[in-house]
């Protein structure tokens, strides 16, 4: 399944919608539109992972990665909702070290991870 991005502007930061799979098929999309927003000079990307089925092991990377170009442009990402199974993944891959997960939007604004 492609994958489809839309960028929301939120105070700020972007809220990346993301809709579909992030895998190895769908990177060039992705990164195209990350590095479109760090290019605007966002100083907070929020990844809205709430209809992403898939994540495999390029996404993964992928996500890693997105964080680390932000870091360097003093920047952050942030990731919001994934589902269960995307959850999981990321738990195992230890993402969410890199990238703080939030249940709502205004709590990702806020930088107040929740509680594990």
């Amino acid at each position: 399944m492609a994958m489809q991005t839309k960028e929301r502007p939120v105070p700020n930061g972007v809220v990346l919608e993301m809709t579909g799979d992030l895998t190895y098929a769908n990177r060039e999309q992705f990164k195209t539109a990350v590095e479109a927003i760090r290019q605007k000079g966002c100083r907070h990307l929020i990844l809205n992972m709430a209809d992403v089925r898939f994540v495999d092991s390029s996404g993964l990377g992928l996500l890693a990665l997105v964080s680390q170009n932000f870091k360097l442009s003093q920047a952050k990402v942030s990731m919001l909702k994934p589902q269960s199974y995307v959850r999981e993944i990321m738990s195992l891959a230890n993402i969410q070290k890199l990238i703080p997960v939030y249940d709502n939007e205004q709590d990702a604004l806020g930088g107040q991870p929740k509680a594990a």
